[in-house]
């Protein structure tokens, strides 16, 4: 349902922008963050209903420390997070088969370069399983 407030967390500009130009006219909220700190401090600010969650910030897994530690935060552990990079490709793994283990504790993975029908599809899809309605 669009109006929902999604979080991105990218060290990349450009990925923030893009996102923004691809989300905000779908109609939802969106706000971003450059460091994976700086998320943690916006989401026990405001808990976003997603969260768009790059793998390579500061050190080349902290997105991962990011979701393992909203994944064991009693609070925070409903957030759904789409976890987005070029990590896969680089690296010749398939993340998706990981996806919702302790190894890899997040709902969706997306490879970058990002497609703009990949994106709403997966955020629509991602946002109806976490609140129990059908996407659109």
């Amino acid at each position: 349902m669009p109006g929902e407030h999604i979080l991105v967390i990218d060290d990349d500009p450009d990925m923030r922008e893009a996102l923004r130009l691809i989300l905000e006219p779908a109609g939802y909220r969106l706000s971003a963050c450059a460091t994976g700190p700086e998320g943690l401090s916006a989401i026990r600010k405001e808990p976003p209903d997603l969260l768009l969650l790059d793998v390579m910030l500061a050190s080349p897994s902290e997105g991962f420390h990011l979701a393992y530690e909203l994944k064991n935060d009693e609070v925070l552990q409903r957030i759904p997070i789409i976890m987005i990079s070029a990590i896969g490709q680089r690296m010749g793994m398939d993340f998706a088969r990981e996806l919702g283990s302790d190894y890899l504790p997040v709902e969706r993975f997306l490879d970058k370069p990002l497609k703009a029908d990949v994106v709403l599809t997966a955020v629509r899809q991602t946002l109806a399983r976490s609140t129990g309605k059908a996407a659109t």
